[in-house]
């Protein structure tokens, strides 16, 4: 079997999430499916490198599948994409070692935040960030931000009813930078992430730029495992998956 790997990215916003689900309910990973299979008479071991959730966008998603088929890749890729909605495109694609895995393989993976710190938004990033008018404290963000890097157990910055094993998550690096004057990006990177950890981390910090809690409630939080001890979760339309390594 020939193992093929490949890098998209998607608009996440007309989907109920990358994994596949229940019938009549439009996922990525279900396009992908039915794109490969109009292409491939069969096809197996299919995976991915993260769920991302409802709503969610990607700019660097990794897959890979295997198939019996030694592809003309180029032309594959040609054809997948006109065949793909056009909310999801295939940047890239390679002939991989046959025991790679894009889940299991995968070391880092980095997702980076959106947000308009200013009294209007953009009309080509509404889509695709959150707005918020009240002037933000960075620096205490950025103080906020470096609480997070390290290992802890993330259970009180996750959605409790999808994580009740093991919360414990290495945060490598968390930055956040701002562009042209009222974008801001939060990026963080990390191991893995529990069910809306980044969104929860991201809702606190700004909480803190706001002035509404303090530094200290984040490491009250920590010790309490307790999610009502963190900030409220932030929209998903400003999260994109943006880096995996391996």
């Amino acid at each position: 079997m020939n193992n093929y790997a490949a890098v998209l990215e998607y608009d996440g916003t007309g989907f109920k999430g990358f994994q596949l689900q229940p019938k009549n309910v439009r996922t990525v990973q279900g396009e992908l499916l039915k794109a490969l299979n109009v292409l491939l008479n069969s096809f197996c071991d299919f995976s991915y490198a993260g769920r991302t959730d409802a709503g969610v966008h990607a700019r660097h998603q990794v897959i890979n599948f295997k198939s019996e088929k030694e592809l003309d890749l180029y032309r594959f890729k040609w054809k997948l994409n006109c065949i793909l909605p056009e909310e999801i495109v295939v940047k890239d694609i390679k002939k991989v070692d046959g025991s790679f895995n894009a889940r299991k393989d995968a070391r880092v993976r980095e997702y980076s935040y959106y947000v308009v710190n200013n009294n209007y938004q953009s009309v080509f990033l509404k889509r695709y960030s959150l707005m918020i008018t009240k002037n933000l404290d960075l620096e205490a963000m950025r103080l906020a931000a470096e609480k997070f890097v390290g290992t802890f157990d993330f259970a009180a910055f996750c959605n409790n009813n999808f994580h009740r094993g093991f919360t414990v998550k290495q945060v490598y690096s968390f930055k956040i930078r701002r562009f042209g004057g009222s974008l801001l990006v939060f990026k963080i990177t990390a191991n893995s992430f529990l069910y809306n950890m980044v969104r929860i981390i991201v809702g606190t910090v700004l909480e803190i730029g706001k002035g509404q809690r303090s530094l200290d409630s984040i490491d009250i939080a920590f010790k309490s495992k307790d999610r009502k001890r963190s900030g409220k979760i932030v929209p998903a339309k400003g999260l994109f998956l943006t880096g995996v390594s391996y």
